[in-house]
């Protein structure tokens, strides 16, 4: 056996190597983000393939695909899906994107109708009787201030604002407060009104600066929870002018309250708020989210509780609820998809073979996610924080 002795020269370069890759093994590079903007370009083209009625420039609520047959036009819940999935859309894509966006969103006017003396989206476009709900209108609320702050066009936050006093034309003291569902069968109070509808408030509180829309959402917040909150913090469906609460319990009625304690934090800077969303979102995530990746709902409702996720992510900075985002979206894309890229009613199971009918919320629900995590997880964080400054 030969030593050779080695130069002071030689034994530092040998230690800097070894320091480089003791450096290298505990820093590797971070996995990429799986492709959530193709799956959301996918899946609005098959989408449009499906579903979109040329004559009247608007997507339908159904289609038989084997026989190419669109329904009639979408309810107005399916529109604010689908109009939100376009805005996320054109945020990352709006040499593309912008225009059909703003096309649909001034289409869409035919929805509007004059009724009892205000005015709101109907459930179908007219001449027919109003049969207007309120939750689809707060949801429209939602949409419309996102389509204004992309487009930058103040015409659609002026519309969501209007909008939004059609929301609160729903507001009574009968149970102690809080807005019914439906105009006109006022039978129930639901947390899918009162819930998008205090987002709502805070989302024009944010874009106007006017106080009265803070005063509303605290108002409306105080309310649901009193009314609407189980005590492991989930939220219930409804309660009844007698009383009586179903006690069902969906996705999107717990995810527009994580969304609402995140949006409190921002405006107030009350660590409370923050604390409630968190208590919140590991409730939900013990009840609904399965390891594989699996919600146990329907996409209606489930997609908002993954942007909760990471609305929350963005607040307490814990990268979990972006990893599960990710994890129940690669599971959708790979499990829940049939060969075509149409998606099921549900997030949790499908039928095998190819989908014989296909509906616009259950198709404009998972574009809206992938889009969302696309803008989220799709660029490195130092690049966020970079155009952040920029702004």
């Amino acid at each position: 056996m030969v030593f050779q002795t080695l130069s002071s020269g030689q034994i530092g370069r040998a230690f800097l190597a070894l320091s480089l890759v003791g450096l290298s093994a505990a820093e590797p590079e971070p996995t990429p983000a799986p492709p959530f903007r193709d799956w959301g370009a996918e899946t609005l083209e098959v989408l449009h393939k499906d579903l979109w009625l040329p004559e009247k420039k608007l997507y339908a609520e159904k289609a038989n695909v084997a026989e190419r047959k669109p329904d009639h036009p979408a309810f107005m819940w399916g529109v604010g899906v689908q109009l939100s999935a376009m805005a996320a859309a054109a945020e990352l894509e709006p040499e593309k994107r912008l225009g059909p966006l703003k096309e649909y969103a001034d289409t869409i006017q035919v929805y509007w109708l004059k009724h009892d003396g205000i005015e709101g989206f109907d459930v179908q476009p007219g001449p027919k009787a109003s049969d207007r709900y309120y939750d689809d209108n707060a949801w429209l609320v939602l949409a419309l201030a996102e389509v204004s702050e992309v487009t930058k066009d103040k015409k659609y936050l002026d519309q969501a604002a209007a909008t939004f006093r059609f929301v609160m034309s729903g507001e009574d003291d009968k149970l102690g407060g809080g807005l019914y569902w439906r105009e006109v069968a006022k039978e129930s109070k639901n947390t899918c009104t009162n819930a998008p509808a205090i987002v709502s408030a805070l989302r024009l509180h944010q874009l106007t600066k006017d106080e009265k829309h803070l005063e509303t959402a605290k108002r409306l917040y105080a309310w649901t929870c009193k009314t609407m909150q189980d005590t492991d913090g989930l939220f219930w469906d409804n309660i009844k002018l007698d009383g009586r609460i179903d006690r069902r319990k969906f996705t999107y009625n717990t995810a527009l309250m994580i969304r609402a304690n995140c949006l409190f934090h921002e405006i107030t800077g009350e660590a409370k708020y923050l604390e409630e969303a968190k208590r919140v979102a590991n409730a939900g995530e013990k009840l609904w989210i399965h390891s594989t990746g699996a919600i146990s709902d329907s996409g209606r409702f489930a997609h908002l509780l993954l942007e909760s996720f990471l609305e929350l992510g963005k607040r307490d900075k814990d990268p979990r609820w972006k990893e599960t985002v990710s994890r129940c979206l690669v599971h959708l894309h790979d499990k829940m998809r049939d060969e075509n890229g149409r998606y099921p009613h549900r997030w949790d199971r499908r039928r095998p073979g190819p989908m014989q009918e296909v509906v616009l919320l259950n198709q404009a629900s998972p574009a809206r996610i992938y889009w969302l995590a696309a803008q989220e997880m799709g660029k490195p964080v130092e690049e966020k924080e970079a155009e952040k400054i920029g702004k």
